[in-house]
């Protein structure tokens, strides 16, 4: 027989979040029901934080947090006091983890025509500016461009057709294909 023991403490929330550093956290909101006899005390703990206290106290029982992208495991508690004992103390458990993989965007196609739209190949991403090398070929594998950055490819004296990039980041390698279109 299996028992299930469910303990209600003030925090509604999740037992633990996980993120990753791939994008821009946005602002978390935690809130705990309210009451009026009790005085509410945040703790946050994890890399970086030097252990950040906030009184919540009044009508007020929200705490706004913008995580950092620096991985780590952070715990928020909240402790309360009522006539000048400690009550509920309640934890929340959020992880940020590494990004798994450097992104980058890789278009597929482009048209260098002279309409002013979609004119240049260029690698987009978060991780675009750390590119160590790149080089494109041709369907015959000859080198037409090759750069120690990410550059943009303009196209000119090239016809149009499926071409190569190739690209070292973070010690990965990328191929892709890109065509060319006119």
């Amino acid at each position: 027989m299996r028992w299930w023991v469910f303990i209600l403490l003030p925090f509604h929330l999740f037992a633990q979040e996980t993120y990753d550093n791939c994008v821009d956290i946005p602002v978390q909101h935690y809130q705990v029901d309210y009451d009026a006899d009790k005085e509410y005390y945040w703790y946050i703990s994890g890399p970086g934080t030097n252990g950040l206290f906030a009184q919540v106290t009044g009508d007020v029982n929200v705490l706004s947090v913008y995580w950092p992208d620096s991985i780590g495991t952070y715990i928020i508690s909240v402790a309360t006091i009522r006539f000048s004992c400690l009550g509920d103390t309640s934890y929340h458990e959020v992880i940020v983890e590494e990004c798994d993989y450097a992104q980058l965007f890789f278009p597929n196609s482009f048209t260098p025509n002279g309409d002013n739209h979609n004119e240049v190949y260029q690698i987009k991403g978060r991780a675009a500016s750390e590119i160590e090398y790149m080089a494109i070929y041709n369907r015959w594998g000859q080198r037409i461009v090759e750069s120690d950055k990410n550059i943009a490819w303009d196209g000119k004296n090239c016809q149009p057709g499926v071409y190569l990039v190739n690209i070292f980041v973070r010690n990965n390698r990328y191929i892709r294909t890109i065509t060319l279109i006119r």
